[in-house]
């Protein structure tokens, strides 16, 4: 039997087929390419958003005076119950040391002949696969840091920590390096190293990306 152009049943039925077989194989390759784009796209994104976190925490390094080797203020949510006193620089939290500011943005001085500041520590940790900044402010007249809380108990007068970013965070890495690279103790170092590692699911995959920096202390 001919069609009424004439193609044969057959001929008509084969050329359909081939027709459809391209079809999926384009679909195919617009599905394959669209995906690797989303996932190249998603990696850059998370580079981005790691980059960026680790230049704001850079800037508080470069502001501070020196890491802690614990808090100086006490902390009634510290991580060991009973003991506010228990944050500790470390290699996966950091303690720093930062001049406390009046609503001028002028440094208040504990001791203005030496040029010796009040000191807020501003407190950088991981807790589950979430980067937070606490701030604990240090009691002097006129400063404009608030303590902050863990987000769970915060109110009007101990607002949130601070969420760094909205991502899960696979590592937050601290080195304490003095003047010649050499890893020392917290409150030796003269810079701070940071390595972050992040992630997300993109089409059930997991997609991760890992960033690198230091930053030298503000001489005071």
């Amino acid at each position: 039997m001919r069609a009424s152009k004439g193609f044969t049943t057959v001929e008509l039925t084969i050329a359909v087929g081939t027709i459809t077989i391209l079809i999926i194989i384009v679909l195919v390759f617009l599905a394959t390419y669209l995906r690797q784009f989303a996932i190249v796209d998603a990696r850059a994104d998370l580079l981005n958003e790691a980059q960026i976190t680790l230049e704001s925490i850079n800037e508080d390094i470069r502001l501070s005076a020196t890491a802690d080797e614990n808090n100086r203020w006490e902390d009634d949510n510290a991580p060991v119950a009973g003991d506010p006193f228990s944050w500790q620089s470390n290699a996966n939290t950091l303690v720093l040391a930062t001049a406390a500011l009046d609503a001028n943005n002028n440094i208040l001085f504990s001791d203005p002949a030496q040029y010796i500041s009040w000191k807020n520590n501003h407190i950088y940790y991981l807790q589950d696969d979430i980067l937070y900044r606490r701030v604990l402010a240090a009691p002097i007249d006129g400063n404009t840091a608030r303590t902050t809380c863990p987000p769970a108990i915060a109110n009007a007068d101990c607002p949130p920590d601070r969420i760094m970013l909205n991502r899960k965070v696979d590592k937050f890495v601290v080195r304490y390096m003095d003047g010649n690279n050499n890893e020392v103790q917290p409150t030796q170092a003269r810079s701070i190293e940071l390595e972050i590692g992040i992630s997300r699911q993109v089409f059930g995959q997991k997609i991760s990306a890992e960033h690198k920096t230091r930053m030298v202390f503000r001489n005071e």
